[in-house]
């Protein structure tokens, strides 16, 4: 069953995209809402996108991508998001960017990186949202899943408690919650995406989409084991069991991410088989299957697993 979302003046809505375009295509319609209601809006674009070689190579005609191309890339992607907000209907100052690594992170979580932690917990404790969107943890892209993780670490380090609503780019199953789009709003958003020009150039079929209905989040308040996942994870007396179905796909690693400040990365995990952690003090935590270097191939075959406590 699915209940709609409406937003009055008296909320404060936080966007955290993991890159360039997320705003548009997974919030163009909220951020609109948002604005017509006399709500503060801010989004937090956390990455520059500059880790996007085949659009570059495909619009800049060139093969080799060094840092200086990757960084005007990024510069480029940057611009390309404030038009779009500017589309939108935001403020210049309604939207903050962190320039994080792009397709990093994963490993900015894994590596238990608190500097990040503590930069989005400040952004919580100054602005207050009450409400705050972010990717959901099944989304497929390993940028989109690990700020879903990122972005609770951050609420359990706040004393603020917004809703959390997630959104699903690049796969994941979502929809409890429908924001209903007018035609207009619709046409805004086709408009904010098409802003994404280096984007649209090769996936713009498949982002406009994305505009052509009403939008559709997952009301994230509680975390809920995903019975089609191919890993279940059980946390009973301090010890960590990780089951990998028959099914998973070869080749992955196991990722762990405690909320005790706990990473692991397992480079065997056979299928089939149970891998058993030691997990301290942990009360709670998310595993994945995924390659164990990042490659050409950027997404996961699933997002994060919930552990369940027994």
């Amino acid at each position: 069953m699915s209940n709609s979302l409406a937003l009055a003046a008296s909320d404060r809505l936080l966007i955290l995209a993991p890159h360039p375009d997320d705003e548009s295509i997974a919030t163009g319609g909220l951020i609109q809402v948002a604005r017509d209601a006399g709500a503060a809006t801010r989004v937090l674009v956390l990455t520059d996108g500059d880790n996007n070689p085949w659009p570059q190579r495909w619009i800049e005609k060139r093969w080799h991508i060094d840092a200086a191309a990757r960084s005007r890339w990024g510069a480029r992607r940057r611009e390309e998001a404030r038009t779009a907000m500017h589309v939108l209907g935001l403020h210049a100052d309604d939207a903050r960017f962190l320039g994080l690594p792009d397709l990093g992170l994963t490993d900015l979580l894994m590596r238990n990186d608190q500097a990040v932690i503590d930069t989005l917990r400040a952004t919580v404790d100054e602005f207050r949202p009450t409400i705050l969107v972010a990717p959901a943890l099944s989304d497929r892209h390993p940028d989109h899943s690990a700020a879903h993780i990122l972005a609770r670490l951050a609420l359990r380090a706040s004393a603020i408690t917004p809703r959390l609503l997630a959104f699903a780019v690049h796969g994941g199953v979502v929809g409890d919650v429908v924001l209903p789009l007018n035609s207009a709003q619709r046409e805004t958003k086709a408009n904010a995406i098409r802003a994404h020009a280096s984007q649209v150039r090769l996936s713009g079929r498949r982002f406009l989409r994305y505009a052509a209905g009403d939008e559709t989040y997952h009301d994230a308040a509680s975390i809920m084991e995903d019975p089609a996942h191919p890993l279940r994870a059980r946390l009973c007396n301090g010890v960590l069991d990780i089951s990998i179905a028959p099914s998973a796909a070869r080749g992955l690693a196991v990722f762990v991410a405690l909320d005790d400040g706990t990473r692991v990365l397992r480079a065997s995990a056979p299928r089939g088989s149970v891998v058993t952690i030691e997990a301290g003090k942990a009360q709670s935590g998310f595993v994945k299957l995924a390659r164990p270097q990042p490659g050409w191939r950027v997404f996961d075959t699933d997002g994060w697993q919930a552990v369940t406590r027994t």
